[in-house]
């Protein structure tokens, strides 16, 4: 059973490898003959690079579709972004901020083993950048600053305020389309990123503290990896 099980969970990790390989080919090929405004298909706008060395500013919200399966830090946070977009080059600014809940599991010798929520809030500062090919198809980049704070984070009894910091250098690949109207709106289809830099502040704020209570709420924070995620979606208005 296991091994049907095992083979089962290849076969569909080949199937979304072969569908994800289809859906970056497919929109390479879509953004060199299409285009948002109408003019990479012979429509009456000069194409999205053109649109967007005509412009001199835009605005807009950068997000994940669904938390946990997008990209969490996007999802949650909803950033606004201000950008200087370019024929081949963009460069921008963008900041958020956003609460999540999750559940977590708590010990205590008295009550055994228990499942407890707690709220997390995160704070998003990056500077971007992304390097076109063609009128959409392009490479995101850019370097991140992300906060998350546990407030009041309770393990057996014992009550602490935990703050986590990292620094990040994110990049991905994606297709964006500007519209001769100004409009834009983009897909990146994959984006990760290499943590650079951490922070760790671990306060005591309630109960009798002892070395396993200190650990849990010091590997509570480090439990965060690189964030990454698919289907990062931007929008927004030049002019």
């Amino acid at each position: 059973m296991n091994k049907v099980r095992y083979i089962r969970i290849i076969s569909y990790s080949k199937l979304f490898g072969f569908c994800l390989s289809c859906l970056f080919c497919g929109s390479f090929l879509f953004a060199q003959v299409q285009d948002f405004g109408g003019g990479g298909g012979g429509g009456s706008g000069g194409g999205s690079a053109t649109n967007r060395l005509n412009q001199t500013a835009r605005i807009g919200v950068k997000t994940g579709i669904m938390k946990w399966k997008s990209h969490l830090i996007y999802s949650t946070t909803s950033p606004t972004q201000i950008e200087i977009p370019g024929e081949v080059w963009t460069i921008g600014y963008a900041q958020g901020s956003g609460k999540y809940d999750y559940s977590y599991t708590d010990y205590s010798e008295s009550a055994g083993y228990s499942t407890k929520s707690q709220s997390i809030n995160f704070t998003a500062t990056e500077f971007n950048g992304r390097y076109y090919f063609g009128n959409s198809f392009n490479i995101p980049f850019g370097y991140a600053i992300y906060k998350v704070t546990y407030p009041d984070w309770n393990y057996s009894g014992v009550t602490y305020d935990i703050e986590y910091s990292i620094t990040q250098l994110n990049y991905g690949i994606g297709n964006e389309w500007t519209a001769d109207w100004g409009g834009y709106f983009g897909i990146d289809w994959y984006q990760t990123g290499t943590i650079l830099s951490e922070d760790i502040s671990v306060t005591h704020k309630s109960g009798t503290e002892t070395g396993a209570t200190l650990s849990e709420a010091n590997k509570t924070a480090t439990e965060i990896k690189p964030f990454t995620g698919m289907f990062v979606v931007t929008y927004g208005f030049g002019f």
